[in-house]
């Protein structure tokens, strides 16, 4: 069964655009505080990296 094209009107296409961008900068910003947050735990002083669990025979 064939499916139907869908045809928006200028306001959803409007609306949707309008989404798409802020979505798009909340991703943006997500990432750059992410970026934020990885750079200030890297300067902690006193941090120190979990040991490498051990795989092999025991």
């Amino acid at each position: 069964m064939a499916k139907k094209k869908v045809e928006l009107t200028d306001e959803q296409k409007q609306r949707n655009a309008e989404i798409l961008a802020r979505l798009e900068a909340e991703k943006m910003r997500l990432a750059e505080e992410t970026r934020a947050l990885q750079e200030q735990a890297k300067r902690r002083p006193g941090r120190k990296k979990k040991p490498q669990p051990v795989i092999g025979n025991q």
